[in-house]
């Protein structure tokens, strides 16, 4: 919306509308996240999916990892936000860090837990983040990457506009085999094209 025909009414409802879906809202890291989130990373069965091992990390420093990407001191460190459903039950959390200020681009993380998985959540929330960060943060990029075997990932990233820009071969190990890592991108020319 150009600026001359902005007003408060209309500010109020930009506002709403980045944040808020009739079916997700993303707001601030709260302290009582952190169990979940923490519990969530930690868990085996997704471990390979979001990780190059099957480890799990001290509680400590997964609450760290959360908490510093969710700072939110303004557009210069990118931002972090907790996924809840309109009733505030948390369900995941998202990111966009790794700030490059010069290129005005930075990386997506999302992470969806528990019994949310497969209910379509991560599409709906990645699709909010990048419009938030296109919208609000004015990146021009944004970047991403994924293994190859994560098709629930990749088919998220993919309805969300993401493009495949190359691949870090036999980049991770698991159960005995090698694993590519995909590279994906999207532009805010591209995003507002669609």
């Amino acid at each position: 919306m150009a600026s001359d025909k902005w007003n408060t009414e209309n500010a109020q409802n930009y506002g709403i509308d980045l944040l808020i879906s009739d079916q997700l809202r993303l707001r601030e890291l709260q302290e009582e996240d952190l169990p979940f989130l923490t519990q969530w990373w930690n868990s085996p069965e997704f471990m390979a999916l979001q990780g190059s091992l099957v480890l799990p990390h001290p509680v400590q420093e997964a609450a760290t990892l959360f908490k510093s990407r969710s700072l939110n001191r303004g557009t210069t460190d990118g931002v972090g936000l907790s996924i809840t459903l309109p009733d505030d039950t948390l369900i995941g959390h998202t990111a966009l860090y790794d700030y490059n200020a010069p290129a005005r681009s930075a990386e997506l993380m999302i992470m969806i837990g528990g019994s949310n998985v497969g209910q379509g959540y991560g599409t709906l929330a990645t699709k909010m983040i990048i419009d938030y960060g296109f919208r609000e943060m004015g990146l021009n990029r944004i970047g991403l990457t994924v293994w190859a075997y994560n098709e629930r990932a990749l088919r998220t990233f993919l309805r969300s506009g993401f493009r495949e820009e190359g691949r870090v071969r036999q980049a991770g190990f698991h159960d005995g085999s090698f694993h590519d890592k995909i590279v994906m991108g999207l532009l805010a020319e591209e995003y507002f094209k669609s």
